[in-house]
């Protein structure tokens, strides 16, 4: 026998991907290659053309991340060869061998690189190393909630099957008052979302060496998920035109948008805040990182870093728009991601606010976080990211101002408990919704509260002392308007409880009704009314004003929203009251139908259906249909719907993937966007 014939040679490697996928909760994703985590160990089984001879024969295997991988960098490694398990480094062993066939267990340190390696097995005769084998596809690394080890360990399982693991997701609108939900489509098993995800880290020049930080990972990613630098994922819209691309509610999952983007390398056209946080989630649970869509009511927006979010009224009860800077948002939608804080002392770990929508810059880039929720409660505004505009999110304090002819301003209320309201997120292990308010900040008015908002404001840009008015004989109070489905009138009223015991109080009432949009931005004035008023010592009565449908038919925004703002003065005193509400019309619910059973690879039909509740035609119709474990994602046109007609619409699919599975629809059109519509069913063999 030749020299050369003596020599080892590899002839195939079998990865795998059903067992090794089930050890490390990967088996769901819909790609090729061998998809792992960190931290744990993965097995192997190599082929020869020759028997193996434990005396003669080894290998060295090497994993390599990137273009140009070295060492120093963690992108080039050498995986030692060793007689025992390691823990929480690389080694591999052999642990078993038959013939031509040889079984090895690679061990992962915990905090190795995150992302797409190539592997290489050179065969070892006698010391010589003459045969390389590299895997046809690469092996993908990812983060591992499931290892003590790991940055984005999270030690409850019910939570990693959740917000790692559960691919359909709900978000919520509307406001305080009046709120609704909208289903998700993650998709972060599809094939476009890790590429997706593996394209924007290299695009964004992030180093190598910071592949294994997860801090590092969401922070760049969140500045891509948006296209304002870069040319990123989603191009950010809250104009209410949407020529040249699809109207942001149209979306019902982030594995169109991926996939579009992935198709032509250019942003997609449209979004807003509740698409860039289904973006953002389907991303970082795609990568191993828990992550959750978190909605906050009343969310304030803090232009100049006061911690005051600050309205200007004229003595007409007018809002002066052209003075403000800052906004509350009826809602806004982000992420939280779960990780450790080593760059900041214990206790500042778990979980962390992200928000990839493009509203503010952070290092010079449209991004915001991550940061810390504790260091949020606590208002401990100076560390690491972005904290004090998180704060004055979520724990802000509305100012009005009166503002003369002359321009000279005096403050005419503080509420200090109207931002940050009803901040939410999907529950764990069920649909339905999750107050987490008490993350974010202590009970309002509390004592711990009021710390926190002292503590923060030490760090503000600018300090100013606000006070309050006098004392106040009559009350205000804007209660709640009743639900209502777009197309019917509503009635606002203002209680008045005048509490002087002998005198009876008069007084103006200025209201104000606006169509706005869900960032609080100003459309169209809907309604202005001024009356007097006389409310008799120790008496109360209610000021109501009518909204009929003819006063807002043609008025509305894509969310369906009016904000109220109340101007108030008793006569022949100083006592001012101003304050806003706001309004959200209900929409009606898409039904979806679907057998409870679909056999696997077989067609089933898809009926989706709803009356239009409006005295107008619908145009511009469209339906958006996804689902995990379907073929594709379908975008279909459908015809005008006359008023107050009923809308039927069947599709056929073909359900890719055994196992219980959900189908989230969406119909939109230019005079009522945004109905959306979810049903579970199951999928047999």
């Amino acid at each position: 026998m030749s020299g050369e014939d003596k020599l080892l040679r590899v002839t195939d490697i079998n990865i795998k991907k059903f067992a090794n996928g089930r050890a490390h909760f990967t088996s769901e994703y819909e790609v090729k290659n061998l998809v792992i985590r960190r931290g744990l160990e993965f097995h192997l089984q190599i082929f020869l053309d020759k028997p193996f001879n434990e005396s003669v024969h080894d290998f060295d295997l090497q994993l390599q991340l990137g273009d140009k991988p070295v060492v120093s960098d963690g992108s080039l490694v050498d995986i030692p060869r060793v007689k025992s398990a390691v823990l929480d480094d690389w080694g591999f062993q052999v642990t078993q061998s038959d013939g031509t066939t040889v079984n090895i267990t690679v061990n992962t340190p915990a905090d190795c690189l995150v992302g797409k390696y190539k592997l290489i097995i050179t065969a070892i005769t006698e010391k010589v190393k003459d045969h390389k084998f590299q895997l046809k596809d690469d092996i993908i690394m990812l983060f591992n909630p499931w290892c003590k080890g790991d940055a984005v360990y999270l030690e409850d399982e019910e939570k990693r099957k959740e917000y790692v693991l559960e691919d359909m997701n709900e978000y919520y609108y509307g406001s305080s008052y009046h709120s609704g939900r909208s289903f998700w489509y993650l998709a972060q098993f599809e094939p476009v979302v890790l590429e997706c995800a593996f394209y924007l880290l290299k695009l964004s020049g992030l180093s190598r060496s910071h592949y294994g930080n997860p801090i590092q990972i969401v922070r760049t990613l969140s500045s891509l998920l948006n296209s304002e630098e870069n040319d990123g994922v989603l191009v950010g819209n809250w104009t209410g035109d949407y020529t040249g691309g699809k109207s942001p509610t149209e979306w019902s999952g982030s594995e169109a948008i991926f996939d579009e983007y992935m198709k032509t390398k250019k942003p997609v056209k449209f979004g807003q805040c509740f698409n860039f946080a289904g973006l953002g989630t389907s991303a970082f649970r795609a990568l191993g990182i828990p992550a959750r869509t978190v909605t906050t009511f009343d969310a304030g927006r803090d232009k100049d870093a006061s911690l005051t979010i600050d309205r200007y009224y004229n003595h007409e009860g007018d809002v002066l728009s052209d003075m403000e800077k800052d906004f509350i948002w009826n809602f806004h939608v982000w992420n939280d991601v779960w990780m450790t804080r080593p760059d900041m002392p214990d206790g500042y770990g778990g979980w962390q606010a992200l928000d990839p929508c493009p509203q503010e810059l952070s290092a010079g880039l449209h991004r915001c976080g991550p940061a810390s929720l504790t260091a949020i409660k606590r208002g401990h505004t100076y560390f690491n990211y972005d904290t004090l505009f998180w704060f004055a999110a979520v724990n802000g304090e509305e100012v009005d101002w009166i503002v003369d002819e002359n321009g000279k301003m005096k403050v005419s209320d503080i509420d200090s408990s109207s931002i940050g309201k009803k901040i939410s997120t999907k529950k764990v292990g069920s649909f339905g919704r999750e107050d987490i308010t008490k993350h974010y900040k202590f009970t309002e008015g509390t004592t711990e509260e009021r710390a926190a908002v002292l503590e923060a404001s030490k760090y503000v840009t600018k300090s100013r002392q606000l006070y309050k008015n006098a004392v106040k004989d009559v009350k205000f109070v804007i209660k709640p308007i009743e639900e209502a489905m777009v197309g019917n009138d509503i009635v606002f009223r203002l209680k008045i409880i005048n509490q002087n015991k002998e005198e009876t109080r008069k007084m103006f009432v200025t209201v104000t009704c606006y169509s706005v949009r869900y960032t609080g931005v100003k459309v169209h004035k809907i309604l202005k009314q001024k009356d007097d008023m006389e409310v008799k010592a120790e008496e109360k009565d209610f000021h109501k004003v009518k909204i009929s449908v003819d006063d807002y038919r043609d008025k509305l925004t894509e969310s369906a929203a009016l904000t109220f703002f109340v101007m108030a003065g008793v006569y022949g005193t100083s006592q001012i009251f101003s304050g806003h509400y706001d309004f959200v019309f209900n929409k009606p619910g898409l039904n979806v139908e679907v057998p409870e059973k679909v056999k696997y690879k077989e067609a089933f039909e898809v009926a989706l259906s709803f009356t239009n509740p409006l005295a107008k035609k619908l145009e511009m119709c469209v339906f958006t249909v996804e689902s995990p474990g379907i073929e594709g994602h379908m975008t279909i046109k459908y015809r005008d719907v006359e008023p107050n007609g009923d809308i039927l619409l069947r599709v056929k699919m073909i359900a890719k993937r055994p196992g219980n599975r959900q189908l989230v629809a969406t119909f939109s059109s230019e005079q009522l966007p945004g109905i959306t519509g979810m049903t579970a069913f199951e999928v047999v063999q």
